[in-house]
């Protein structure tokens, strides 16, 4: 739902080298000799995390694995249960300088994995609101919570070398927890993780369906802003062979669902927005006709300045559909995130690192995608970027579009290769290092 994806059709572009991507020092050497040495630990995080998934806020396990990992680096300071299963460390360096943060999340999706994998999960979660559900690691945040602990030991180890502060974020229900509940990102900032120190920038990353051990960026925009939407339409409940003694809201749906469809032809061309119900309750039977039916749905759009517009015109017609059929239907909009946005600024500051870390010819500049993911609260926030790495077994074609098995993030059997992981850890740390030293 809200993680990242490469679509196999998109074109993706060269990076334009700064010239600076192959200027390397004694602590990118450094980084790549811990990183190496680190990586069987990563592997063996990543494993555990990946066969004992939690959903969104239920994160209870994964949090004391990650908390008992940055406690055991003996880190400034470890603060647990934010919002409500968040946790932050703090590392502060050897030398005066700045503070970066850098982001993982590590929620699962209710998901029934089919990867074939001596570590697939079996678990059900039989407790979750409106389950019960399969879970499973089906977008990569299990790889993720492992690379930024794999970068945490790297960096803990470098310490009297960083010029500042790191802040290491593990962040729950990127995905979105049940309504009602602290949302991920923007819940840990209200909990006051950036308060102090506050960062002068944060960087995270997405494992993807890209190839092994490249790098891809948006200039400037790098997922879309997204919306849940939830459409409640009130009927009167009658017996299936007298429906004109009742209200039907099934009428009312089919026609908010054709109205959503001539959104696209009210937004410019240039702008790009997408529409999507995905859920549908309602209490009827073959032969009774409910009194109510509930929807709910994602609306996304690359341009935040559209989102205000589109969110008008899908109020209208849910309240027009509605009383054209003489029933009342209203729309909320909940877990609104912005888009994810790398500003040229940032592109600038950190793209040398990645030129660094992978090398020149493996970053890439990819097409905007219509998936969201909240990072972009924390990069808003402070400023910094947001990448995704490649870690699967395919290849570009001459078109520059993707070639091979590719397996898109939230299918049931999407994967991360163990060996892009090591890409992800020297990522971080080069990305860090490099900020904090002034490169």
């Amino acid at each position: 739902m809200p993680c990242v994806h490469i679509d196999k059709d998109a074109k993706i572009t060269p990076h334009p080298a700064s010239g600076k991507g192959h200027e390397r020092g004694d602590a990118h050497d450094r980084i790549d000799q811990l990183a190496k040495k680190v990586q069987p630990k990563v592997v063996k995080w990543r494993q555990d995390i990946h066969q004992n998934p939690e959903l969104s806020n239920r994160e209870f396990r994964t949090a004391k694995v990650v908390a008992d990992h940055l406690k055991s680096l003996k880190l400034d300071s470890v603060r647990t249960d934010i919002a409500p299963t968040g946790v932050v460390g703090i590392l502060k360096g050897g030398k005066p300088g700045k503070v970066m943060a850098l982001r993982a999340d590590f929620d699962a999706l209710p998901v029934q994995e089919k990867a074939d994998v001596p570590f697939k999960s079996t678990v059900v979660d039989n407790d979750y609101p409106g389950g019960p559900f399969p879970v499973a690691h089906a977008c990569g945040h299990d790889a993720h919570c492992a690379m930024l602990m794999g970068a945490a030991e790297v960096l803990a180890e470098m310490r009297d070398e960083i010029p500042g502060t790191v802040v290491f974020v593990f962040q729950p229900a990127e995905e979105g927890p049940p309504l009602g509940e602290p949302f991920g990102a923007e819940a840990m900032l209200k909990a006051g993780i950036f308060d102090d120190p506050k960062p002068d920038a944060c960087f995270a990353v997405h494992t993807t369906g890209f190839p092994l051990n490249n790098i891809g960026y948006g200039d400037p925009t790098m997922t879309a802003a997204s919306t849940l939407f939830i459409i409640k339409i009130q009927g009167k409940q009658v017996h299936g062979s007298m429906p004109w003694l009742g209200l039907d809201t099934l009428p009312v749906l089919a026609a908010i669902t054709n109205g959503f469809a001539q959104i696209y032809r009210q937004v410019p061309a240039t702008e790009a927005v997408t529409l999507s119900i995905g859920k549908v309750d309602t209490v009827g039977r073959s032969n009774i006709v409910g009194d109510h039916t509930e929807v709910q749905g994602t609306m996304r759009a690359t341009n935040d300045d559209i989102m205000g517009d589109v969110e008008m015109r899908m109020k209208r017609i849910v309240e027009h559909a509605a009383a054209m059929h003489g029933l009342t239907a209203t729309i909320e909009f909940e877990q609104q995130v912005p888009s994810g946005i790398n500003t040229k600024e940032w592109i600038q500051k950190m793209g040398p690192s990645l030129e660094r870390v992978a090398g020149t010819d493996k970053v890439h500049v990819v097409p905007p995608m219509m998936a969201y993911d909240d990072a972009s609260q924390f990069i808003r926030a402070v400023g910094g970027m947001y990448v995704m790495i490649g870690t699967q077994n395919v290849t570009f074609g001459k078109r520059g579009t993707l070639e091979g098995d590719m397996v898109p993030n939230h299918n049931e059997k999407y994967y991360v290769v163990d060996a892009g992981m090591e890409l992800g850890v020297r990522t971080h740390a080069y990305v860090t290092m490099d900020f904090l030293g002034g490169n």
